[in-house]
């Protein structure tokens, strides 16, 4: 019973609010189409019923709100008035505040009005809760567990298929790098893997990454191209060569291996690409951790889609089952 007098209370109130929402945007439209009317247009859309209609309702609030301000409507035949659109603002305005209104008004009553408790939740198998049965409240509430997680997997998977995209992504990591900085000062070390950093932030802007995820010694990127994947990987394992000539200021020269993979994974344009999980994004990270200084290595499925296949050789390793083709820069 207090469930339908609930009910009774907060419809008329949810339904009143709509009435009057589109009453109002009704009318703003209205004004709207008055001031347009104005214009130049056919003959015939003066007699139209719509036309009419809008003379016949809208005509005399016009006027109304034009007298208060000394303003005439309709206007002479050899003018034009813009008082339409300040009414249509005007009652933007009303409807800005009747609708702020009817919402603390419905919030106020539903928080007024008792709401209905589940079966046999007021007694919970303390004393006096006689005729409450447990084992019943107890298979209602497991079956509407399962319901609700099977709605959630459901919902998963809907959103997991409908977004899911055609991504490469290329692992890179600093062979060494902890070894590399022992025994350096800190501003070389600073400077030097700023400069490395920002090298690698040109060649993935230059070739198109989508998205990024840095650690202190590596990073992921993730492509929408394939082609474009491979050739940042190349470009980054070709500049280091002038990359320890000119900017490394360590002892150590850089050395990094490239790791790639490519498959369909549920990622969000506003994805952080770090926060996902994926076995697709996990093969690359395999990919570069069991390949060798200075290479970049693939798997063949990649591979086998890339319209320059040039300086690629097969590899006996196998990395998550997948077998490996490698690339490195050819020697100068």
């Amino acid at each position: 019973m207090k469930a339908t007098a609930r009910k009774l209370i907060l419809t008329p109130v949810a339904l009143l609010q709509r009435i009057v929402d589109i009453v109002l945007v009704v009318s703003i439209i209205g004004f709207l189409l008055l001031f347009g009317l104005q214009f130049s247009h056919s003959s015939k859309l003066d007699v139209l019923w719509v036309t009419l209609q809008l003379h016949h309702y809208l005509d005399p609030v016009v006027t109304a709100i034009g007298g208060l301000f000394n303003w005439t409507w309709p206007p002479r035949s050899d003018s034009k008035s813009f008082l339409p659109i300040g009414v249509a603002l005007l009652t933007w305005v009303v409807k800005i505040a009747a609708d702020a209104v009817l919402q603390r008004g419905h919030r106020l009553m539903a928080k007024l009005l008792p709401v209905p408790q589940p079966i046999g939740a007021a007694g919970g198998g303390l004393p006096g809760t006689e005729g409450f049965d447990a084992d019943a409240t107890s298979a209602d509430s497991e079956k509407a567990r399962e319901d609700l997680l099977k709605r959630y997997r459901d919902i998963e998977k809907a959103l997991k298929s409908s977004k899911r995209k055609l991504c490469t992504f290329l692992s890179i990591d600093v062979v060494g790098s902890t070894q590399m900085k022992v025994g350096e000062r800190e501003t070389e070390i600073a400077a030097t893997f700023q400069a490395y950093e920002e090298l690698l932030r040109k060649i993935f802007d230059q070739y198109g990454a989508w998205k990024q995820a840095w650690t202190p010694d590596g990073v992921m990127i993730c492509f929408l191209d394939r082609e474009l994947a491979v050739g940042a990987g190349q470009r980054v394992l070709q500049s280091l060569k002038k990359f320890n000539e000119n900017d490394n200021k360590l002892h150590t020269p850089f050395q990094v291996r490239a790791g790639l993979n490519e498959g369909e994974v549920p990622i969000y344009e506003d994805s952080k690409l770090e926060k996902i999980a994926d076995h697709v994004i996990d093969v690359a990270g395999h990919m570069q951790k069991q390949g060798t200084p200075g290479t970049l290595w693939l798997a063949s499925e990649v591979y086998n889609g890339l319209g320059n296949k040039a300086g690629f050789q097969p590899v006996e390793t196998v990395v998550d089952g997948y077998q490996v083709y490698v690339w490195k820069p050819a020697a100068t």
